[in-house]
């Protein structure tokens, strides 16, 4: 059966990639999240994973309102992304060969852990996928698979919801007739504001410790009962996008994590967070939050 060795929770704010490019940066929050990626990406090619499960969302290139699925895997031959107006943001590319027989077994064995998965043969990803695998795997020589949220489209499935698909990806990846070790790499984001009227960038720096900190700390029923859709609306209006974190939990079976932590930059926070099922158990880990806001 195949094994889960580790889960990874990173940012894809796009405001950081061209920042840790540039070597005058002096931002002590930024640094700190290029050390993040760094320590993370050591962190997954430690663990040795024969495929990445990615999971991220679209952010309106090809899914929009009026077509949003809940939870959908792309099971084309090839995972490939980003989009022409991302690339003038400095958004990297990134083009990997789908595992198109996990892709497939995750489909087909949903039904049987209460999942409908919706799927796409002509699925494009964008920068919640590119960048973070752009950073985490820069040697592109994994087959992946993209399993995108819906974290934009009211009626959003709830935080609980989000944790029963992270259990049920779990059951379906150990009950996968392979020996395959099995990564998941996830990106979301903190408390953010995009076109509304408190302006761009994180708006709640309290809310992006305290999120992430309950997920950290595997503190499942606190988590389904306080992160709800009003509550991340007062953080901000896209700030649903932590939801894909609380995947992550579900797939640690609400196990604290190895690690978590919340970083905090001149603009924006960026969570890290690290489930590293590979070793020994161990105690959750938390580093104090890094930089300070303005």
């Amino acid at each position: 059966m195949a094994e889960l060795v580790e889960i990874i929770s990173v940012t894809h704010n796009p405001i950081y990639y061209p920042r840790m490019q540039n070597p005058d940066e002096e931002n002590p929050g930024v640094l700190r999240v290029k050390q993040g990626f760094a320590e993370t990406r050591q962190k997954l090619a430690d663990a040795r994973p024969d495929v990445l499960l990615c999971i991220g969302n679209d952010h309106l290139n090809q899914l929009f309102m009026d077509n949003m699925p809940a939870f959908i895997i792309g099971k084309g031959p090839e995972t490939a992304g980003t989009w022409s107006w991302e690339r003038r943001m400095s958004v990297p590319d990134y083009r990997a060969r789908t595992d198109v027989s996990l892709a497939k077994s995750i489909i087909h064995k949903g039904f049987d852990h209460g999942v409908d998965f919706a799927f796409s043969d002509e699925l494009r990803v964008d920068h919640a996928f590119t960048i973070p695998l752009d950073l985490l795997r820069p040697e592109r020589d994994l087959p992946v698979v993209p399993l995108m949220c819906n974290v934009m489209a009211p009626p959003i499935p709830p935080a609980r919801r989000f944790y029963q698909v992270g259990e049920a990806l779990r059951s379906i990846i150990e009950e996968y007739p392979t020996d395959e070790r099995v990564a998941v790499v996830c990106s979301g984001h903190l408390s953010v504001e995009i076109g509304g009227p408190r302006g761009a960038g994180s708006t709640d720096p309290e809310f992006d410790r305290w999120s992430v900190e309950l997920v950290g700390k595997g503190d499942v029923e606190a988590v389904c009962r306080n992160l709800t859709f009003e509550r991340f609306w007062q953080a901000g209006n896209y700030t649903a996008g932590f939801l894909t974190l609380v995947m992550l939990l579900g797939l640690a079976r609400g196990r604290p994590a190895s690690h978590y932590e919340t970083v905090y930059s001149d603009t924006n926070s960026a969570p890290f967070l690290t489930w590293d099922l590979y070793t020994a158990e161990s105690p959750a880990g938390a580093r104090a939050a890094v930089g300070s806001w303005p």
